[in-house]
């Protein structure tokens, strides 16, 4: 591999776990403890027990000052490695002790004691399909420009200053206790890191970051490094962003460079960098962005953001995940760079709308600073920096059709889940249809709201967040944990997954139901509910009808826009419980599979468990009108109505992006989009021959990459029923 011998290599694809194992990318947090010299701490089955037994001494005390303690047990006793053939060390404790012992002990007293009926709730919603809902402490972004202007001891000095200069009460005292044993636990970890590194880069950069701020590009990669595992491996905190790379790392490279370190030895400390998160092997990929606008309207592109792209070109990585974030000013050479790259089979990049992003938050009330420094943070999420927005919430766009053709009842389960209305016969007109599809939509997002406000109150007492917590000013300034309320912005999310569908079902049964009368409603219920069975020729009319939403076709679009707005007028600006309002966003994750299975066959052809459409796109193999036509549409919707996401899934044949001209091809899209308002494109460039021949011939294609909704995988990991899906959307590709 470019950059990286093959010796360091292997060493450290097997560094996080056994590549000779099975391994499951959703449950990446596993030891592999087999690389940990005994000597070095303490056995992993006894830390558990330790953690347990430690947290029985602090039993009186808070919950901050408790998880503290066991993260300073954790890095106390676990065991590390400093191998020589790697220039980041390891940590064997990265299966997330902490979850598993009091994290868990906390979480099951809120739910099953405090509140057991939230929980009840929660857990038939997701049950059937309805809205999947979790607490989330997997957006997290820190102040990532502290945290490299600080070092680990500045972030410390900060938090107690803070804590110095005002009255407390015992519960913002300890806030500030929790941060003062979180780090001074991490300085202490650094320090038996430092007694165990030989070699000097090692060793020398961890006694500089031991003592303040990281003074080179290296020592920079190695606190995000570390800053990452802990947070993410031990304290159950997912980091959904590794900095805006460009701007965050930019004066420690060009000092690297005027001090006459070779960039060489940059892009090798790069692709080391590179490598843990390909090593780590999370599912959802690691992001990382690049780009925006500085403060005089000019471009952040810069030399490193090029050198960036380059190294993990060379490398043929997928992981981590690039975000570029597209302004009126980014240079044409660092898109075409990227374009290049996604056409090439490089294709985890997804670009977002820089402007699309300030004008939504600074609609919702950002300044327009912050909304210029943005975190792009997950898939294609954004947020103010030192801001913690909460979104685990998947409202199922399909449900409330099926409770509107089942007077409430579910349409798979049978079961009276959604509001009493009237029989299929009942509806006179479409318009009486859909008005009932939103009664039903609008009770949804209420008992959603209702369930979320129920628990998000207490997702600091779960898991206190004191690492995180001491990297936002705001957090110092209020005392208050970063979930808890202390950001700059707290607000709560629900996502809703499907729109192409629920759009495409609505026209077909507006079209052949009430305008075309080729049958009752009622005869419509009785085919869904047989899952077409007997009916397959009436389902190919309804699969090749080409007047569905992702086609730039004005009724269906129609239908989507309004919906998209009655969602808005009806959740946007709802109080949470953090101190915030709601918002909301049409990213789906993996819920086009999962609730998926769990939705009745519906009007626009799809059967019984089959997966939905992804984000904003077409419905599966939908978009027969090409790229033009569905990027038309996308951008009727104006995604400055709402503070999250709304991406376009955008499949490319490879003969249409061929050569100087498919590479224009591909930049006039993506500029087009931009400047329509759209928020966020990604794309897949594939044929369906190609993607037959690698699922008979899965030895061939080793290598293969498909970007599957805000993530990539190898087309080798994901199963037969996904790779049909891609290859019905490449079949339809234009």
């Amino acid at each position: 591999m470019q950059y990286i011998n093959q010796q360091s290599y292997e060493y450290i694809k097997n560094k996080y776990h056994d590549t000779g194992k099975p391994f499951d990318p959703y449950k990446r947090f596993i030891r592999h403890d087999e690389i940990f010299s005994p000597d070095s701490g303490m056995a992993p089955e006894d830390i558990i027990e330790g953690i347990t037994e430690n947290d029985a001494i602090y039993a009186e005390l808070s919950h901050p000052v408790r998880k503290a303690r066991a993260l300073e047990y954790v890095l106390k006793n676990t065991r590390i490695s400093c191998d020589g053939r790697d220039i980041f060390p390891a940590i064997n404790m990265i299966d997330r002790p902490l979850s598993k012992t009091i994290i868990k002990k906390w979480r099951d007293e809120v739910f099953t004691e405090t509140i057991p009926d939230v929980e009840a709730r929660r857990s038939q919603l997701e049950r059937d399909g309805i809205v999947a809902i979790s607490p989330d402490y997997d957006h997290s972004v820190p102040v990532w420009d502290r945290l490299f202007t600080l070092g680990f001891s500045g972030i410390l000095e900060e938090s107690e200053k803070a804590r110095a200069s005002k009255s407390r009460t015992e519960e913002e005292d300890a806030f500030f206790e929790g941060i003062k044993i979180t780090y001074e636990a991490v300085l202490s970890f650094i320090d038996r890191l430092n007694a165990m590194a030989t070699a000097p880069k090692m060793k020398s950069a961890l006694a500089s970051i031991r003592r303040g701020a990281p003074q080179s590009f290296y020592e920079a990669l190695l606190l995000s490094y570390l800053y990452f595992m802990i947070s993410e491996h031990i304290d159950n905190l997912q980091v959904r962003s590794l900095s805006g790379f460009d701007t965050s790392f930019y004066k420690l490279y060009k000092k690297d460079i005027e001090n006459g370190v070779p960039e060489e030895e940059i892009r090798s400390d790069l692709a080391y960098y590179f490598l843990q998160f390909t090593a780590i092997g999370n599912y959802w990929n690691q992001p990382v962005y690049l780009g925006g606008e500085n403060e005089d309207g000019k471009a952040v592109i810069n030399e490193l953001s090029y050198l960036f792209l380059d190294t993990y070109d060379e490398m043929g990585l997928y992981n981590p995940k690039i975000q570029i974030k597209v302004s009126d000013s980014t240079p044409r050479g660092i898109l075409l760079k990227a374009l290049d790259m996604i056409r090439r089979g490089r294709n985890s990049i997804v670009f977002v709308s820089d402007k699309t992003i300030r004008r939504a938050m600074e609609r919702a009330g950002v300044s327009p600073e912050d909304a210029r420094l943005a975190n792009i943070t997950g898939c294609y999420e954004y947020s103010s920096q030192g801001s913690y927005c909460s979104g685990m919430n998947y409202v199922n766009l399909m449900k409330p059709l099926e409770y509107a053709l089942h007077q409430g009842h579910d349409g798979v389960t049978g079961v009276m889940a959604g509001l009493d209305c009237t029989p299929p016969s009942g509806y006179g007109s479409f318009e009486e249809l859909y008005e009932e599809y939103k009664r039903q939509l609008t009770r949804i997002i209420d008992v959603t709201v209702d369930t979320v406000n129920g628990f998000e109150s207490y997702l600091s007492v779960i898991n206190p967040l004191s690492m995180l917590s001491a990297t936002f000013p705001s957090c110092l300034e209020k005392a208050k944990d970063a979930i808890g309320g202390g950001g700059c912005y707290n607000g709560s999310i629900m996502t809703f997954g499907f729109l192409g569908d629920i759009t495409d079902s609505l026209m077909m049964i507006k079209k052949y139901v009430y305008e075309k009368k080729e049958l009752t409603l009622s005869d419509l219920v009785s085919i869904l509910d047989k899952n077409f069975e007997g009916e397959e020729l009436f389902r190919r009319k309804l699969l090749a009808d080409r007047g569905k939403w992702g086609n730039n076709k004005e009724r269906p679009d129609a239908i989507a826009v309004d919906l998209v707005n009655f969602i808005v007028k009806n959740l946007c600006g709802r109080a949470n419980s953090r101190d915030d309002k709601w918002n909301c966003g049409f990213h789906v994750a993996r819920m086009s599979y999962t609730q998926g299975k769990l939705t009745a066959s519906s009007a626009n052809g799809r059967l019984y468990g089959e997966e939905l459409s992804k984000n904003i796109s077409a419905s599966m193999g939908q978009n027969r009108e090409g790229a033009t036509a569905a990027i038309l549409s996308a951008t009727k919707i104006d995604a400055t109505d709402f503070t999250c996401d709304a991406a376009l899934d955008l499949g490319l044949l490879p003969s249409t992006v061929k050569g100087e001209d498919g590479l224009e091809a591909m930049y006039g899209l993506l500029t087009s989009f931009c400047r329509r308002g759209g928020h966020a494109l990604h794309i897949n460039v594939f044929d369906a021959d190609t993607l037959r021949d690698a699922q008979a011939h899965p030895e061939k294609y080793q290598d293969l990459q498909i970007r599957v909704c805000g993530w990539n995988v190898l087309w080798n990991n994901i199963n037969k029923e996904e790779q049909d899906g891609f290859i019905r959307q490449a079949e339809a590709l234009v």
